[in-house]
């Protein structure tokens, strides 16, 4: 279960493969189907009851119909439609989280790849999102609704005491406010793929405006994603975010965001740094284009190099924070219980034995590196 994952086409996503799911023909997944369309109902209903780890429980027409089934019956996660009459997706989304709190799935036609309604959703509380299938081709069909149980499996597995409602507030970064160039003191590169977007939604608003490093973010994700997410991210961001392309100056108290195949590097030259972003498909579990960012992002910044991992299901970054290490930076990681997906952070405070912390600090935490 990745961030934003392109279930629309016939592209088969790498991020889709980097864990696999299996609860165990024991205890099937008990799900609850939330939609106002009867005949979409029956249509999930037919998709997921097509692996056996899955069992839809019950269904729901609308949203008071979902919290009164939710406040009866457990399951162990729920689709949720985002247009209903009456109460809102959104709405009973906000309901669910603080009521009966339960893993839940968005899908909608409106919960495609860079939707702003898919951010709202997963900044209420919701754990991934899926488009609609659409009758594209019976091959293309069969891949989504593979998809959609991998996803809704997975979904089930995050903690959902995790899943919360982030009341940020948009007081973000206005023109003008960094007309004065700092000196670029260090860099932070924080990565994250599962539960990554509400992880990085989490620290952003609390870096401070005075933060004197750049900000790499690489998520497991499309480069079309990022753009949509800046789009909404900007207003709850003290500082200006970029999603580069070629050859850019890097800049202090910028952040940039990088697609799960894209890699860059980093050189000094006339006293400022430029970063060089190229496109790095890396198809291997353990190691991914974060990896390379890491492994150039140390030897030219050494001790003023800092990875922080969030929230994720994967390996990727493993590598190049070895590297950071190596080179006397400093590695940081979510606190796992924060996480939606824990395993990442986990692994890294294992293997590091370094700190952690939860959103809040660690944003307080690059905002003070460099100084």
């Amino acid at each position: 279960m990745e961030p934003a994952i392109n279930t629309s086409s016939g592209q088969v996503k790498m991020a889709e493969q980097t864990t696999t799911v299996s609860i165990g023909k024991n205890k099937p997944v008990k799900v609850l189907i939330v939609d106002d369309s009867p005949i979409m109902c029956k249509a999930l209903k037919q998709i997921l009851s097509g692996d056996d780890e899955i069992e839809v429980a019950s269904i729901a027409l609308n949203g008071v119909e979902a919290l009164n089934k939710l406040s009866s019956e457990d399951f162990d996660v729920c689709t949720l439609d985002v247009h209903m009459p009456g109460m809102s997706g959104l709405t009973v989304l906000k309901n669910i989280m603080v009521r009966f709190p339960v893993p839940t799935l968005m899908v909608s036609a409106f919960t495609g790849d860079g939707s702003r309604v898919t951010f709202e959703a997963l900044r209420y509380g919701a754990v991934d999102f899926f488009k609609k299938p659409s009758r594209t081709g019976a091959a293309d069909l069969k891949e989504q609704a593979d998809i959609l149980r991998a996803r809704l499996k997975r979904a089930a597995q995050v903690q959902v005491k995790a899943a919360r409602y982030l009341r940020i507030k948009p007081t973000g970064f206005k023109a003008g406010m960094k007309d004065e160039e700092t000196e670029v003191r260090g860099l932070a590169v924080i990565h994250g793929s599962t539960g990554g977007y509400s992880s990085i939604l989490a620290i952003v608003p609390h870096l401070e405006p005075s933060l004197e490093v750049p900000v790499i973010v690489s998520l497991t994700t499309s480069q079309g994603n990022l753009r949509a997410f800046a789009d909404y991210m900007r207003p709850f961001s003290p500082c200006p975010i970029d999603v580069p392309e070629g050859k850019v100056e890097l800049k202090a108290g910028h952040i940039y965001l990088l697609a799960v195949n894209q890699a860059c590097t980093f050189e000094q030259a006339g006293g400022k740094w430029e970063m060089f972003v190229t496109d790095r498909p890396i198809d291997t579990e353990k190691e991914g284009a974060v990896d390379l960012i890491l492994l150039s992002a140390s030897e030219a910044f050494e001790n003023k190099c800092m990875a922080v991992f969030v929230s994720g299901d994967n390996m990727h970054g493993i590598t190049g924070a070895r590297e950071v290490v190596r080179n006397r930076g400093r590695v940081m990681a979510q606190t796992p219980e924060n996480c939606l997906a824990p395993f990442m952070p986990r692994h890294v405070l294992e293997e590091f034995d370094t700190e952690s912390g939860e959103p809040v600090e660690i944003a307080r935490q690059i905002s003070g590196w460099g100084k």
